[in-house]
């Protein structure tokens, strides 16, 4: 097997050669941009090898986050390889690669970042054994808090925070490689939150309770939301009725762009909650949480409790965020064999 990696997402231009079992690579500091210095290495490490880019089966780029410009140059270079010669080709994540980095120097590291533009970072978190890779940029705070007191991995150093420098390691390049089988080539830009708090600052929220004539609004929303068993309308329509559950839509700009279905018992259980996918990131799963709170209090229950999947990143740190407790877990509790985390808040 013969195959070509290229990094050019971070300062330093990284160009990786296997050969079967042997490896062979090329690493750049200069200030030459890379789509100056990129090539003319590939030429080097391919007339060192005595073989030709025809010889290559496979090529790799490590598609971002990162440089934009030099994402760009790396993803265009493997896909004109790719394109003219054949042959299979595959990106990837920056944080990925970052992270095992991180974790050959240190086991214990739960954290790693990527300086982005206007002081901002790229950054992935080891959450329950699973790597979360944040999808907008956070900032220098946002990240300390992440952290906390742990050291952070990172590609160079950072006097702003607790870091250390990972090592590069072309075996970890190839490793990421053969683990991960991305082949869209599309690049990661992670973008900034400006925008999105902006949007929510413009917007007009309201929640409300739920009724019979909000019954379609709420069944789009949950066929948009990615789940293993979707709610069904039938369903949806019958917990409308039934005096043991209550539903409170959320509104954005007299629009119902999310929901949330609570079961009453001895405690208030989230049995559902959803937002449109163009609404998310602003706050409204937040919103709705709240919500839910205020109506527990009101029947003068001081238990919440909800369910979610395991590999569910995104939703455990907004509920661990939120206050959130795991009650306990549940090894393959969902049908496709998924675990469980069932979470429980106590409200003052």
């Amino acid at each position: 097997m013969k195959r070509l990696i290229i990094n050019t997402a971070n300062d330093e231009l990284d160009i990786v050669l296997q050969l079967e079992e042997k490896v062979f690579c090329k690493t750049s500091n200069s200030k030459m941009h890379h789509n100056e210095t990129m090539l003319p290495l590939i030429d080097e490490l391919l007339g060192e090898s005595k073989i030709d880019i025809k010889d290559i089966d496979e090529f790799g780029v490590v598609i971002g986050p990162g440089s934009f410009t030099g994402i760009r140059v790396g993803v265009a270079t493997v896909k004109a390889f790719r394109d003219g010669l054949g042959g299979v080709a595959k990106g990837i994540n920056n944080l990925d690669y970052l992270f095992s980095l991180a974790v050959k120097q240190n086991p214990e590291v739960k954290v790693v970042a990527i300086l982005g533009s206007k002081d901002s970072y790229f950054v992935a978190r080891n959450v329950n054994g699973i790597l979360y890779k944040y999808e907008r940029n956070l900032t220098l705070n946002e990240l300390k808090n992440i952290a906390k007191d742990s050291p952070v991995g990172m590609f160079k150093p950072d006097e702003n925070l607790n870091y250390f420098v990972v090592k590069f390691d072309p075996k970890i390049l190839i490793d990421c490689f053969e683990r991960f089988q991305d082949t869209s080539l599309v690049p990661v830009y992670y973008q900034l939150s400006q925008a999105e708090n902006e949007k929510i600052k413009k917007g007009n929220v309201e929640i409300k309770e739920a009724t019979a004539k909000d019954l379609d609004a709420i069944y789009e929303i949950e066929k948009g939301n990615i789940k293993v068993n979707t709610l069904t309308k039938e369903y949806i329509d019958s917990i409308l009725k039934d005096k043991n559950y209550k539903i409170f839509v959320t509104l954005f700009n007299e629009k119902i762009v999310g929901f949330i279905i609570l079961q009453i018992t001895d405690e208030i259980n989230i049995d559902s909650i959803a937002v449109d996918k163009q609404y998310r990131n602003i706050g409204l799963a937040t919103k709705l949480i709240a919500r839910a709170e205020q109506f527990a209090l009101d029947m003068g229950i001081n238990t919440i409790s909800l369910e979610v999947r395991k590999r569910n990143i995104t939703a455990y740190l907004l509920y661990e965020k939120l206050g959130f407790k795991i009650r306990r877990e549940r090894k393959g509790y969902y049908q496709d064999g998924d675990d469980c985390l069932e979470m429980v808040k106590q409200l003052n």
